[in-house]
């Protein structure tokens, strides 16, 4: 049956709006880019490298020690989020080891790269696919595993805001009440039944409420983590008090995945540089250069090479399962 001019004009119609919101969402991350560069240039352009050397040279290696350290538990507790999402969606046909595995190696790449959605997504499946797990519930695991990471954010958010921190002037405590409320009245909706969201073919299930108290407890641990990996680089002369850093670092983290900059390269130092003051910002430069190898490279690095060896030992068996059959 030949196809109507007025249905091709229909479905022309109904996809320009998504293919407009696609293209301006891309402007306006590139716009974001764009002035974090021009910003950071400037704040760079001001600082003297002699200082930037010297600050260098009196990083205290127990420091990187205790960022290196907190980088690890950050790192198991995002795996630990695979863990739970795949024994929610796909039970024992993946082994907790194997979710782990996953869990690290994503989010160790995913860090560096960006675009977590597409990087992460796709790197879960080459792990899960071993295991025969489908495209669909691979999917599932990806929401469930970004539901933590989200609850992790709001738990930490949430906590901050009600310990007062100096950057809310006085008026934090009454959102972070407010935040507080939801989360625990989300837990509510959560334990009545099982809860399920469609979208388009697939059917994403919530968490029941136990796994979602976890999600929050894991989540916090891990931003809290993350945040610590920075937060011990700082000379003690500058750093201030940890709940005032908190809002700083999780709102460049924001800004960072909203920008879609490989690890929210740029936005992240650009934000976190003007929230603080011109005479320490060679000191914070040095922090934030040790941070982005301890917290960023590092665990890039043994990512791409556990995946390697995976794919190596991989291809060997399944050459091996192949002359068996034969």
């Amino acid at each position: 049956m030949p196809h109507r001019p007025d249905q091709q004009d229909s479905t022309t119609t109904a996809a320009s709006p998504t293919r407009w919101l696609h293209i301006l969402s891309w402007i306006g991350c590139l716009a974001i880019v764009g002035a974090a560069v021009w910003i950071l240039h400037r704040y760079l352009s001001q600082i003297a490298w002699r200082d930037v050397a010297t600050a260098w040279s009196q990083l205290p290696a127990h420091r990187i020690a205790y960022s290196i350290a907190a980088t690890a538990i950050s790192i198991a507790m995002l795996a630990l989020f695979d863990v739970l999402a795949a024994h929610s969606v796909v039970r024992d046909r993946v082994s907790a080891g194997l979710a782990a595995f996953a869990g690290a190696v994503t989010q160790g790449i995913s860090n560096t790269l960006g675009f977590h959605a597409i990087t992460g997504t796709a790197l879960r499946y080459r792990i899960y696919a071993t295991a025969g797990v489908g495209a669909g519930d691979t999917a599932r695991i990806v929401g469930l595993a970004g539901l933590g990471v989200g609850l992790g954010f709001a738990v930490v958010i949430t906590g901050a805001l009600c310990w007062q921190p100096a950057i809310t002037h006085g008026w934090g405590r009454l959102p972070g009440i407010v935040l507080c409320v939801l989360l625990v009245a989300l837990l509510a909706w959560l334990a009545r039944r099982p809860r399920t969201l469609r979208v388009w073919r697939w059917t994403l299930a919530f968490p029941s409420a136990g796994i979602a108290v976890a999600q929050m407890l894991i989540g916090g641990v891990e931003m809290l983590a993350a945040i610590s990996a920075l937060y011990v680089l700082l000379p003690a002369s500058m750093a201030p008090p940890f709940v005032d850093f908190l809002p700083i670092y999780v709102g460049a983290v924001l800004a960072g995945i909203i920008s879609h900059s490989p690890g929210g390269l740029g936005v992240f130092e650009t934000i976190m540089l003007a929230a603080f003051p011109a005479e320490t910002r060679a000191d914070l430069l040095v922090a934030m250069v040790c941070y982005r190898v301890i917290y960023s490279l590092l665990p890039f690095m043994l990512a791409s090479a556990a995946l390697a060896v995976f794919e190596i030992r991989q291809r060997r068996y399944n050459r091996s399962a192949q002359l068996d059959g034969g």
